[in-house]
């Protein structure tokens, strides 16, 4: 006779940010196994995927959220329709009273899927927002620069006088790569 195994399932997007809330709490469900992963939900979850070939009837999926599960609601709703089809038992902590094998559990599964996925895209379109105004104000963005202001012109009058790209670029602890896209950049 094959027993039965409750897996808990914990992701996180980045290395920055930390497994251990889901981790105590998948272990406070007495979970016999704990698949960790860190990768964005956007990206492939490999270790989700293999999980979910592995997984029987009468298996239990345990996560702490809904939103552990799916990248959008679509797919968080494509899974647990088959993981309703398989017999496998999910379980969300969060929401300790969710039973997706009724019809009213379903639902509010959908409705709670729905709304992570719209907070995803509010929360997108504010950082899209965020970013354009930070750019019209004159902030840089992203990694400092290299090079300041100083280096570049006297990067450019050292290339103007025939020294190699090689050299200049060394000079100021950069690659050539490095020293060509700042210098485009700084004339566009």
């Amino acid at each position: 006779m094959v027993e039965e195994m409750r897996y808990g399932y914990a992701r996180v997007s980045s290395e920055e940010q930390s497994l251990a809330r889901q981790r105590s709490a998948l272990g406070a469900a007495e979970c016999d196994q704990i698949i960790e992963e860190v990768q964005s939900g956007v990206k492939a979850r490999h270790r989700l995927d293999q999980l979910l070939v592995g997984l029987k009837a009468a298996d239990e999926l345990v996560v702490t959220e809904l939103d552990r599960l799916g990248r959008s609601t679509g797919e968080a709703i494509l899974l647990m329709d088959d993981l309703i089809r398989r017999g496998v038992v999910l379980r969300v902590l969060t929401l300790p009273s969710l039973d997706i094998t009724t019809n009213d559990g379903r639902l509010i599964a959908d409705i709670l899927a729905s709304l992570a996925a719209h907070e995803r895209r509010r929360t997108r379109d504010r950082q899209r927002h965020g970013i354009a105004v930070a750019k019209a104000a004159g902030r840089h963005l992203g990694r400092p620069p290299k090079m300041n202001g100083q280096q570049i012109t006297e990067a450019r009058s050292r290339l103007a006088g025939d020294e190699p790209v090689r050299v200049v670029a060394r000079a100021y602890g950069v690659s050539d790569k490095t020293l060509r896209a700042t210098l485009a950049r700084q004339a566009g």
